[in-house]
């Protein structure tokens, strides 16, 4: 069995996915295998793919049509055979060759179901410089009585959204994952945010290593950020997500507050964001939303909140604010 499974979701990465590859093999972790899941795409990707594991038997290439990279990484989780697993982005890569060392002897040695550490947000200028920032990828947000011990589900309930959500923040124990039934969503945006809730509030043994690992590149063209605002509603298939998955486990009542607060508020920015030709559609998704939040947790400040199709970010934000603030003067 290898010590790490590292997944990775391919599409039309051509200019890049051979720089994440590399920085997989550097590895001093060597006992590793390499799970590439080629989604269906369009430019020679798959060529790459083909290529690196004619070189490297850690290398497993799995081909499949186009679904988007949520259902990519569990096609790869059902196959992999890692002690634990590691999630990357194609266009990304991993910031030293002791990575995945480091995070290995640290989960294992504290028996851990997940490892949470940072990340740098990389801009890669035209001279193919690369410029690191900590950005929000960083544990700054994190309280200092999580760095230095192992803490479960049931300690960090108020504090889970001070943790990176990105999966490639992560390393999981594949068993843990594979129990509980941990998976992705089938959206194009956010698919991480469901697992990442998800294993919050089910892990028994959650650690924090203090480092920024992972690099992340923030001006890939087409990257799904980059065309997030065209045609997706993810906030609201996530929040959807979570509510199914909460009343599921029968914690629907403990989280019901915490998951709203945090989901409904990206759902109103994405809202104040999205692209105009495309803003009356999601506004009706997301007014569902609304009518379902009222009717089913009316103990909220989302009750006195009334959004319009115009309204701009900033108006969104201050009718926010007076609706929290109206809330909390008649609780």
């Amino acid at each position: 069995m290898a010590k790490i499974s590292v997944i990775m979701p391919v599409y039309n990465v051509a200019e890049y996915v051979g720089e994440c590859l590399q920085s997989i093999q550097n590895q001093s972790l060597y006992d590793i295998e390499i799970i590439c899941v080629n989604d269906g795409s369009t430019d020679n990707s798959l060529e790459i793919l083909n290529r690196y594991a004619e070189k490297d038997r850690r290398i497993i290439v799995i081909n499949k049509k186009n679904e988007g990279s949520g259902i990519a990484r569990n096609t790869a989780l059902k196959l992999a055979n890692g002690e634990y697993v590691y999630f990357i982005d194609s266009d990304d890569w991993l910031d030293n060759d002791k990575v995945l060392e480091e995070m290995y002897k640290k989960a294992a040695w504290d028996n851990l179901d997940m490892l949470i550490f940072g990340g740098y947000s990389c801009y890669v200028d035209d001279k193919n410089n690369v410029h690191k920032t900590r950005g929000g990828y960083s544990l700054k947000l994190i309280p200092h009585k999580y760095l230095n011990c192992v803490f479960s589900a049931k300690d960090v309930k108020y504090d889970i959204f001070k943790f990176p959500s990105t999966c490639w923040t992560k390393l999981y124990k594949r068993e843990f994952l594979q129990k509980n039934n941990i998976e992705f969503q089938a959206i194009t945006v956010g698919q991480d945010q469901l697992p990442f809730f998800h294993s919050m509030i089910t892990a028994e043994r959650i650690g924090v290593l203090d480092k920024c690992l992972y690099c992340y590149r923030k001006n890939r063209k087409n990257s799904a950020m980059t065309v997030r605002k065209k045609k997706h509603f993810s906030p609201v298939f996530v929040l959807q997500g979570i509510e199914d998955l909460l009343i599921k486990m029968g914690k629907i009542d403990e989280y019901d507050t915490i998951f709203i607060n945090k989901y409904f508020s990206k759902a109103t920015s994405w809202l104040g964001k999205f692209d105009t030709a495309l803003k009356p559609t999601y506004y009706k998704e997301y007014m569902k939303m609304l009518a379902h939040l009222k009717e089913t947790y009316p103990k909220g400040w989302w009750k006195y909140f009334k959004p319009n199709v115009e309204d701009s970010y900033k108006t969104l934000k201050v009718k926010q604010f007076i609706a929290k603030t109206k809330f909390m003067l008649l609780k």
